[in-house]
């Protein structure tokens, strides 16, 4: 398969600023896609030297990014916040079964829930859903449209954090996928005494100590995107709308209205065990180490919280 010539030479025009040599037209060529040509421009050297802009937001987790053109809408999952549940119902909006769809980590084929099974898909498949799925040319288009609301869900922190350490410190903590999340503050403790930290209340709340003494003592360490603060998802990018995870029914609302269909998320991978109702047998010192810690995640949450009467009104008018 080859590209088109006059394909090349506009995106060379494009992103260069001048017209393609020989020899790099002949290599682009033989790509086997015009977004694959595209893609490799704006990795190049030559490009990151340039005075040519893209929109291609800097933060953690940006390839997944939706973007639902039908409603206009950028949405930013953030792990931990519904993420599932939300992704899930996009798939579905957009006519796509994620279960026909090829899983091809082994370790999600063989160890995943049907949850990890969801993002594994998504991530080894162009669904169009994604930022990764769209050239760079067509995500700056949207990020520099007026036209497209980006939105974000956020959560209690204290809620979120505990949640993340039930899940993959407790409940799977034998499971070869929840160990690929765990397994950086686990072996930062090998070899620790199991009283080392205190006497905790729980094996959640035993984990919820290790965790936070990992990240404080590490600021340095790239956290998992389970525990890595809610902030750091969106701030690379200008947000129009946070939306506290108890109101999804708002996020419903404002797709359907702005796509004209409706739009409706299930409840997905809620845990039976529901971590926010143990929050209040943490010892009050570590809870309030939590709070310190996300003390942006806690801000944003609560303006959330005050705003979503009135952004619900805006959407239901």
């Amino acid at each position: 398969m080859t590209v088109d010539t006059e394909i090349i030479r506009a995106l060379y025009e494009k992103h260069l600023g001048r017209a393609p040599d020989p020899d790099g037209l002949e290599h682009f060529r033989q790509y086997d896609s015009s977004v694959d040509v595209e893609r490799a421009i704006v990795a190049s050297d030559e490009f990151k030297r340039g005075d040519q802009f893209l929109r291609i937001p800097d933060m953690p987790v940006a390839w997944k990014i939706c973007i639902i053109d039908e409603a206009k809408l950028v949405f930013v999952p953030i792990a931990k916040n519904a993420h599932t549940s939300i992704l899930t119902a996009f798939l579905k909006f957009n006519g796509i079964d994620w279960r026909t769809l090829p899983i091809l980590d082994e370790l999600d084929a063989r160890f995943g829930t049907e949850d990890d099974k969801v993002h594994a898909a998504l991530a080894a498949n162009n669904t169009g859903l994604l930022l990764k799925d769209l050239s760079p040319g067509r995500v700056d288009e949207v990020l520099s449209s007026p036209e497209y609301l980006r939105v974000a869900v956020f959560r209690d922190p204290l809620d979120r954090v505990v949640s993340a350490c039930n899940h993959f410190f407790v409940q799977e903590a034998a499971n070869p996928m929840a160990q690929r999340h765990s397994r950086q503050v686990v072996e930062a403790f090998t070899g620790a005494s199991e009283a080392g930290l205190g006497k905790a209340g729980s094996p959640c709340e035993f984990w919820l100590r290790r965790l936070m003494k990992f990240l404080i003592l590490n600021p340095d360490v790239k956290p998992d995107a389970h525990w890595m603060p809610q902030y750091e998802y969106v701030k690379a990018l200008r947000i129009d709308h946070i939306l506290p995870i108890e109101r999804l029914d708002v996020l419903e609302t404002m797709v359907a209205s702005r796509s004209g269909r409706p739009f409706s998320i299930a409840r997905l991978n809620v845990r039976v065990d529901a971590a926010a109702s143990r929050r209040d047998e943490i010892d009050k010192k570590v809870q309030d180490i939590v709070e310190e810690y996300y003390w942006l995640d806690r801000h944003f949450y609560e303006m959330a919280k005050t705003n979503i009467d009135k952004l619900d009104r805006q959407f239901r008018s």
